[in-house]
């Protein structure tokens, strides 16, 4: 099963733990509760994009960062989602468009975005370097890529490999290896943060809601043990995933690169 498949059969279970917003939380002091940690990283990645132009929102899941940044009147986003669910359920606004499908089978003039920003859907691309060759010649001159995710200098580790394999995700890889590829094909890392203290609470927190969730909506009991039955390892990814940065095998990173 692809990872958009899983985020279309899972969808209730997700919006449900998460909320609109499927990414990472930021704590800067611990006492947030998770939608404002989730605003936290939202506002956060904002504040490295122009407030004008055309961007390019990729894995733009429930369009929560999209419809952020078109309250900006001066703004139009192309948000992009392999997921056809989380495609239907991005409102409609006459500065929004969708782009659902792969993102590498996008269509992208040349030249033709201000920006584009991928919030924790790179490291679901089987290769960097295929992922900055398709999306380089859609960026304007002096336009931002801004990439925020989780990153592993030990991604064949037996606890990632397990990790991996139980979200449909490639093997991790390290960060050193996108800022070359970036630098590569001619993009300069303008700006870049290591967020991994304040992210790895997500995990500490999202699993006290999921295991809260039964109670708080016993109507989705039913979904909840079918998947249990289906795929028991993702019951124990929220423990192993904050296991993994306290260990330091994951990092997350904010970074932007300039054209």
């Amino acid at each position: 099963m692809s990872a958009d498949c899983l985020y279309d059969e899972l969808d209730p279970l997700y919006r449900a733990i998460w909320g609109r917003s499927l990414h990472h939380g930021l704590w800067w002091n611990g006492s947030e509760d998770i939608p404002q940690a989730l605003r936290n990283l939202t506002e956060l990645v904002s504040s490295l994009l122009p407030l004008e132009g055309t961007i390019a929102d990729i894995g733009c899941g429930y369009g929560t960062l999209a419809r952020t940044m078109v309250r900006h009147p001066r703004i139009r986003i192309l948000a992009n989602t392999a997921s056809s669910t989380q495609a239907a359920l991005i409102p409609n606004h006459p500065a929004l468009e969708v782009w659902e499908g792969d993102w590498l089978a996008q269509s992208l003039a040349p030249e033709s975005l201000d920006a584009a920003v991928a919030v924790e859907s790179l490291s679901y691309f089987p290769s960097f370097e295929e992922f900055l060759h398709h999306t380089k010649p859609a960026l304007k001159p002096g336009a931002r890529l801004v990439i925020s995710d989780w990153f592993s200098d030990t991604g064949t580790s037996p606890l990632l490999r397990y990790l991996a394999k139980a979200g449909h995700l490639p093997p991790w890889r390290s960060f050193t290896s996108l800022v070359s590829a970036a630098k590569g094909i001619g993009l300069t890392r303008v700006s870049s943060r290591d967020l991994s203290q304040q992210a790895a609470l997500t995990w500490s927190r999202l699993l006290g809601r999921s295991l809260a969730l039964p109670f708080r909506q016993p109507r989705l009991i039913p979904q909840l043990l079918l998947q249990a039955w289906k795929r028991p390892s993702l019951l124990s990814a929220f423990p192993l995933l904050r296991l993994a940065y306290h260990c330091g095998e994951l990092r997350y990173h904010l970074v932007a690169f300039q054209k």
